[in-house]
């Protein structure tokens, strides 16, 4: 074992002597001078490893790893395994000669875990030494900072007094806890996370927190969500008859912050409130809280939207133009407007991390009709890449809406064209598509609303006509139940069983169906969810009906259905 240096022990002593955490104690050790000694610097090499070690488990698995936030780690070694035999030898000495209990009791815990030395002088020494530092820590001068130390320590300590059955250090970690447990509940500051460390240690020491539990949520209640948190606690430790006035407890406190509350976040406490009342069988409670919910008007949410125009290159729209200029006739034209393979929906493996992060976000929707809150599925495998392909819609609008007004501009076409090129026998007959022409002539008046509300009834129909041939749509009465039809949703997912692409199917789902992450147009106009789509979506819309019947036209054939 190596002799201990007088000048780095002074040093980590006085270092030591008023820091609230094993980080401000290395802070002052690394500024220290201790002259050109090589010995006395390669122990304070080591001492500041230990120091910026930090348990990153609890229990017999405790491991420790060198990330300290907001600072490099420089040449310290990165986790426990790195550390050398020598500095761990040093170590050893210092747990033995040190005077401070924080700093003794984390070079015990490091040794026990790496195990060296004898195990039971490793567990005593470490839990004992977080113990005696608790005091310590409470006096520091920084107030907060010390609180959570302190916090820190008697877990630290508790782990390893429980995990290795040390029964007297076990009670004193009980009561230690239970005496700063009072400490901060008599204490003027509102410290509501430290309070929920306290009795979470408590909890597992097998301790009645029951009554700490109550005291805690009236001493907090001005903060609707700490007490809520405490009931929750309390909940978990009370008696089967006491939990449903519990649960009643907790969400009359949400629905009265709710109450004192306006835009999201009393969106927000309603939500929280109508879910316990639903889980917890309160249906007077759950009533209250979904008409206060019901109620809210999507204005007053206190959002803030920031919108930016997604406009295209104008080279991209060159091209548009140039591409439906090809066509000899109006009809021609209109078909060129879709192609064969809805470039959205291609995977284009290079690009797939262009936007991450953003649409990462764990997104939610507000259904303004309500609102009622729904959580979309955003961690499914595809969530990224569904969300590329919906952006990727967006700004393929822009040019489906380019060109649909180019071919204005180029035909002019009147009522009695537009019906010629869309009419078809089987799928849209004369009466249909001057009902669709409609829907044309509506946007190139500036009449988006108006051609929305005339276009989606035709697109479905137009749909349902095109797949009665190849697939089953209907099903049949029996017993008291109706026959049904298939509706937009259905048909959507229906068509690459007859044959048409796969990518067309997913692209009319996300812009027309889709409720979670797609644009869901067909379901938010129709049901007056939204004001008037703008242009470019629209012209989706109409994109999609030329598409559909191009087939019925003849311009695209279908490709063999999937087996």
């Amino acid at each position: 074992m190596p002799q201990v240096e007088p000048c780095v022990l002074d040093v980590l002593t006085e270092a030591a002597s008023n820091a609230a955490s094993c980080e401000d104690i290395a802070a002052v050790l690394a500024a220290a001078d201790t002259g050109t000694n090589a010995a006395a610097e390669q122990q304070c090499d080591a001492l500041l490893a230990a120091l910026r070690l930090r348990p990153a488990g609890t229990g017999r698995a405790q491991t420790f790893t060198g990330i300290v936030l907001g600072r490099p780690l420089r040449a310290w070694p990165a986790s426990l395994s790195d550390v050398g035999a020598d500095q761990m030898e040093t170590w050893s000495a210092y747990a033995e000669a040190v005077t401070n209990s924080f700093v003794r009791g984390r070079l015990h815990h490091l040794l026990l875990v790496a195990g060296h030395g004898r195990k039971v002088d490793r567990i005593r020494g470490a839990a004992a030494g977080y113990l005696d530092a608790v005091p310590l820590l409470l006096a520091a001068r920084k107030r907060f900072r010390g609180l959570v130390g302190a916090t820190e320590c008697l877990r630290w300590a508790g782990d390893l007094a429980r995990t290795f059955n040390q029964t007297d250090l076990c009670e004193r970690v009980t009561d230690e806890t239970v005496a700063l447990a009072e400490r901060v509940l008599a204490a003027p500051e509102d410290e509501t996370a430290i309070m929920a460390d306290l009795l979470e240690g408590l909890r597992v020491q097998r301790y009645d927190i029951t009554t700490f539990a109550e005291r805690a949520a009236r001493r907090y209640a001005g903060d609707v969500h700490a007490r809520v948190g405490f009931l929750k606690l309390l909940r978990e430790e009370a008696s089967e008859f006491r939990r449903v006035g519990i649960d009643t407890e907790i969400v009359s406190a949400l629905l009265d912050a709710a109450d004192a509350d306006t835009g999201f976040r009393r969106h927000n406490l309603l939500t929280q409130a109508a879910t316990i009342a639903r889980d917890r069988g309160l249906p007077e409670l759950r009533v209250r809280a979904e008409m206060a919910l019901q109620q809210t008007d999507p204005d007053s949410l206190g959002w803030t939207r920031i919108r930016r125009p997604l406009i295209p290159p104008p080279g991209l729209f060159a091209g548009a133009r140039a591409h439906v200029d090809a066509a000899p006739s109006l009809r021609e034209a209109l078909w060129r407007t879709a192609q064969d393979a809805h470039p959205a929906m291609r995977e284009h493996t290079d690009d797939v991390g262009l936007l991450d992060g953003l649409l990462r976000l764990p997104r939610t929707r507000i259904n303004t009709a309500g609102p009622v809150q729904v959580a979309p599925p955003v961690y499914a495998a595809d969530d990224h890449l569904v969300g590329l392909q919906v952006l990727a819609m967006d700004f393929l609008g822009h040019l489906a809406a380019h060109q649909l007004d180019h071919i204005h501009e180029r035909f002019a076409p009147d009522e009695a064209e537009l019906i010629g090129a869309l009419a078809h026998d089987a799928v849209l007959p004369k009466a249909r598509a001057r009902t669709l022409a409609y829907a044309f002539r509506y946007f190139w008046l500036g009449e988006f609303d108006a051609a929305v509300c005339i276009a989606l009834p035709q697109v479905e129909q137009i749909l349902r006509q095109l797949l009665r041939w190849q697939v089953s749509i209907l099903s049949v009465a029996k017993g008291p139940s109706p026959g049904t039809v298939d509706q937009l949703g259905g048909l959507v997912r229906s068509m690459p069983a007859a044959g048409y692409p796969a990518d067309w199917s997913r692209a009319l789902e996300l812009l027309l169906v889709d409720p979670d992450r797609g644009m869901n147009l067909r379901n938010e106009v129709c049901h007056g969810l939204i004001d008037t789509p703008p242009k470019h979506r629209v012209a989706l819309i109409l994109q999609a009906a030329l598409y559909l019947l191009s087939y019925a036209h003849g311009h695209r054939t279908l490709a063999p259905p999937a087996p």
